[in-house]
């Protein structure tokens, strides 16, 4: 299906602020889990106290919620071997900051996650913001733009939709972040741990909070930011730049190791969050599901994964869940590369990636999440 009409005429004036992940998929797993840990310790007058004041609920609701959680778990758990054990999300980044509110809001991060509770994988595939589209004649990056005007109450059912039809998958929840979601949710659990692999410095990192439509002093508008290889721990705004960076002089300037980045934060965090046994931050992160992310996916969806995520812990007590990072091949580096750079006379002088073979891509795709 072609639509002629998506035509894309958006031009930053200003750096791509590339960013978000878009990681409360992990929470998922966390605040099922929850539940039972929770149950464990429902008779601690302190601990649902802490927890519901923090979750800004009420002692009665938060034990209603408890109860009915508990009551799907063990129906769903009896019948565990029909439950399906693969889920399949679309994680979708957003570009809005304070400052650039002129600025269309489109996907700088877009990433498919899944989860395999046959084999204990997670396994994440990032997909290149500048990846054009022939049938839509726009990048990947714009098409949740679009969908406010073809989907008003739901715009990420449109990227959903072409993903789906582009790799022949089928995506089970769409989950949408923003610059300052991810950041609160880092800051919720204390920071994230991270092995930084290779050292690199950004020296035009773009300052958040600036209005861009008043300063146009460099100096205000960018500062360096450095990272030196080996384990550290980030706080909620240094793991955001260690994400968004994009102007190093090496290869960690570019869109894969900006991808591999955002991965490596991806799977700090689900560590983090799997370690949290605090009340009062089990309770925040309550919370934030409730207010960001209860649409998207809910209560009842989140313990029939958990139910699987136990059921798996349970029967394999050596085994800790992996991540696989995935990213796709480029020609001709690749020869078997699945996107390739047309020269620019080509692409009307837009830096693009495009598909060099759809069956390929495909089968690419299909080989990931098996």
């Amino acid at each position: 299906m072609k639509d002629q009409n998506l035509v894309l005429t958006l031009e930053y004036k200003k750096p791509n602020l590339f960013l978000k992940i878009i990681l409360w998929i992990l929470g998922l797993f966390v605040l099922s889990a929850i539940s039972l840990f929770i149950y464990l310790s429902v008779k601690s007058n302190q601990f649902v106290k802490a927890f519901s004041e923090s979750a800004g609920v009420n002692k009665e609701e938060f034990l209603n919620t408890v109860s009915t959680s508990l009551n799907q778990f063990q129906a769903d758990y009896e019948k565990i071997n029909k439950l399906p054990k693969k889920y399949n999300f679309l994680i979708l980044g957003t570009d809005k900051l304070s400052g650039r509110d002129g600025d269309p809001e489109l996907t700088d991060t877009m990433m498919l996650l899944q989860t395999n509770f046959e084999n204990g994988k997670i396994s994440t595939l990032s997909l290149p913001r500048d990846l054009y589209l022939d049938d839509y004649q726009t990048k990947i990056n714009a098409i949740y733009f679009y969908g406010k005007e073809k989907y008003p109450n739901s715009p990420e059912q449109f990227p959903k939709e072409v993903i789906e039809k582009l790799g022949n998958f089928k995506i089970n929840n769409t989950i949408v972040v923003g610059i300052e979601d991810l950041e609160k949710l880092i800051s919720i659990v204390d920071g994230v741990e991270i092995d930084v692999p290779t050292a690199f410095t950004d020296p035009l990192f773009p300052v958040p909070g600036i209005d861009v439509s008043k300063v146009n002093d460099p100096k205000i508008l960018y500062e360096e930011v450095a990272f030196n290889k080996g384990l550290q721990k980030m706080d909620s705004a240094t793991a955001l730049k260690y994400m968004r960076s994009r102007h190093s002089e090496d290869k960690q300037g570019t869109d894969d190791a900006r991808a591999t980045r955002q991965q490596l934060v991806l799977q700090a965090l689900f560590n983090k969050m799997t370690t949290v046994r605090d009340p009062q931050t089990l309770g925040q992160l309550y919370r934030f599901y409730l207010d960001r992310f209860e649409k998207s996916i809910s209560t009842e969806e989140m313990v029939k994964i958990g139910t699987v995520f136990i059921d798996y812990l349970s029967k394999n007590e050596e085994n800790k869940i992996t991540f696989e990072k995935h990213q796709l091949s480029i020609y001709p580096d690749d020869q078997n590369g699945v996107i390739f750079n047309p020269p620019l006379w080509q692409s009307k002088q837009q830096w693009v990636y495009k598909i060099k073979d759809q069956e390929k891509f495909t089968e690419t795709i299909n080989a990931i999440f098996n």
